[in-house]
């Protein structure tokens, strides 16, 4: 069974007759990276990217008649032109972007007017990842509830209360990535605000992956510098050039930071998993 959004994420209700029966997930595809000299008859491995990955979601057809068939499969067509994300019943919190591209006729049943079923080709589309419905932000303000549905098991979430914070005001903590995808926040959701900071030379390190992020100019306590994806903003303004231009990522598991200075640090992202 499966649930389908539009791009706001509003579920998308069936036409009365039309049945969601399972859905089938592929495994991500790779494009290997390879390098070959000159003259040479050496293909060098130089490692693999994740490519594409693609959902079929199968559906039956409960018409009254022929007519009525018709009706009923016009109004699917419709329906399925509005689908975004589609989550797995059984793994309500999370979700995979797609797009129905490929042409499709239901399969009606020999000798029968009143049904058909319908298998559906979708394409996983921007990363081949799912990721979580929710953000940080919702654990950080609301804790970590698996009876509000936000969440589930099989996700990488732990019970360990500090895991659970993403707002910290100390110049040493730790951010819990619970995916089992690295996060890059010039491909997925990653935002980061601070505040609180006094003087010049702020410099933000996550020691786990070697990322250093420094603020060069003067800042003002009552300042808000964010890094939202690849932009980055001061007071609403552009703040890259008053930076040295480094991002910060973050592994799967914990992450480490140490910060030369105090300062409060906001990080807000989703969780990716393959």
């Amino acid at each position: 069974m499966f649930i389908l959004y539009d791009n706001e994420m509003n579920k998308l209700e069936f036409p009365d007759g039309v049945k969601p029966l399972d859905i089938f997930i592929s495994s991500i595809s790779k494009e290997r990276v390879t390098h070959r000299d000159d003259n040479s008859s050496l293909l060098v491995d130089k490692g693999s990217i994740y490519a594409t990955r693609t959902i079929e979601l199968d559906m039956w057809l409960t018409s009254h008649d022929t007519q009525d068939y018709r009706l009923l499969r016009d109004e699917l067509y419709a329906m399925l032109d509005d689908v975004c994300y589609v989550v797995e019943q059984y793994q309500p919190g999370k979700r995979y972007t797609i797009r129905i591209g490929d042409e499709f006729i239901p399969e009606r049943l020999p000798n029968n007017q009143r049904n058909a079923q319908a298998k559906v080709s979708c394409s996983v589309v921007g990363l081949p990842f799912a990721e979580s419905i929710e953000t940080t932000d919702y654990i950080d303000k609301n804790g970590l509830r698996y009876s509000d549905e936000k969440w589930q098991y099989g996700m990488g979430l732990l019970y360990d209360e500090e895991s659970h914070k993403y707002t910290h005001d100390s110049t040493s903590f730790r951010i819990y990535n619970a995916g089992n995808v690295p996060i890059h926040p010039f491909q997925q959701d990653l935002l980061i605000e601070l505040t609180g900071i006094t003087g010049s030379g702020f410099e933000m390190k996550n020691i786990t992956t070697g990322d250093v992020f420094k603020i060069n100019d003067e800042m003002k306590p009552s300042d808000v510098f964010v890094i939202d994806r690849a932009g980055m903003l001061l007071n609403q303004t552009q703040g890259l050039r008053k930076t040295n231009k480094n991002y910060i990522t973050l592994a799967n598991g914990w992450n480490e930071f140490r910060l030369n200075k105090p300062a409060k640090t906001r990080f807000e992202f989703r969780y990716y998993y393959k």
